[in-house]
């Protein structure tokens, strides 16, 4: 079973390789950087699950449709693991600039999610390890509604086995180093969420709270006996207070088919599921009061 897991996986690197290149002709994005920055399309792994390749092809097996190209890195590095990936992500955001574009700000929303989104739980805890994985990423805008490209950089970071490792390790680092490896990856802009897309679905968002909220004050401006709530049926009205006969198959805190409750504490009825015959429903929302 083992062997069956490693032959479908090299199998969809080898498909998301071979069509990579053919999405790159497509001159969609920010990626001649990859040109400028040198590296190779060989992929440069190792460490990886017998069923599943490196972290650092992660998004050439799940997310191929979004790569515009890639190029991979094997290096002696001694300091800075991370620093090929901070050349690649200055030659994209000259580019980026160079295109009329910006680098979205970490924080906001549209580089948040992409970099959840590429690299998320992708890679490996941290760990006790000396060797470990790491990644950045960044999104090129034109303006809030026009997004030029996404970046993503993954590294196999190992400077530390010779710097920070035990007498053992940094001796067999002077041998044999480990090498420092990274995948730098150009995204589609037409996968990438743009700022004002999240700006209009938060708008949205905030509109349709204050609807629902209008339409629960005219109900409950509106309330008169008989009025059907979402505990039950308005039987008597005192002031701000109402009283609620509740359905047979309903349970109140007092145990009783009927019970006293504020006028504003009652809601329109849900448009959830109706309980089946076994459930006992228990109304939410409901107070005891005797006025």
């Amino acid at each position: 079973m083992a062997g069956q897991g490693t032959f479908r996986a090299v199998a969809a690197l080898t498909a998301a390789l071979a069509g990579v290149p053919a999405m790159a002709q497509q001159s969609l994005g920010v990626a001649d950087f990859l040109t400028t920055i040198g590296g190779d399309t060989d992929v440069k792994t190792s460490g990886s699950l017998r069923t599943r390749p490196s972290p650092q092809v992660f998004p050439l097996l799940d997310d191929a449709d979004e790569i515009i190209g890639y190029s991979f890195f094997s290096e002696k590095i001694t300091t800075n693991g991370s620093a090929t990936a901070e050349r690649a992500r200055d030659a994209f955001a000259q580019e980026c600039s160079a295109k009329g574009g910006r680098l979205e700000p970490e924080e906001g929303d549209a580089a948040r999610t992409f970099r959840d989104r590429a690299l998320g739980r992708r890679l490996p805890p941290r760990g006790e390890f000396k060797h470990f994985w790491s990644g950045m990423s960044t999104v090129c805008s034109r303006g809030p509604d026009q997004v030029l490209g996404g970046f993503v950089a993954i590294t196999f970071d190992t400077t530390e086995v010779a710097t920070k490792g035990d007498l053992g390790s940094r001796l067999m680092s002077r041998v044999s180093m480990v090498l420092t490896r990274t995948a730098v990856y150009a995204c589609r802009p037409d996968q990438i969420r743009s700022a004002a897309w999240f700006q209009r679905t938060q708008d949205s968002y905030v509109a349709d709270r204050e609807a629902e909220q209008n339409r629960h004050e005219a109900f409950r401006r509106d309330i008169a006996i008989g009025t059907v709530t979402n505990c039950g049926t308005v039987v008597q009205i005192r002031g701000p207070m109402v009283e609620i006969a509740v359905p047979p198959t309903t349970l109140t805190p007092n145990g009783q088919s009927t019970f006293w409750s504020r006028r504003d504490a009652r809601r329109r009825p849900s448009r959830r599921r109706a309980p089946t015959d076994s459930e006992e429903p228990i109304c939410p929302i409901c107070i005891n009061w005797k006025p």
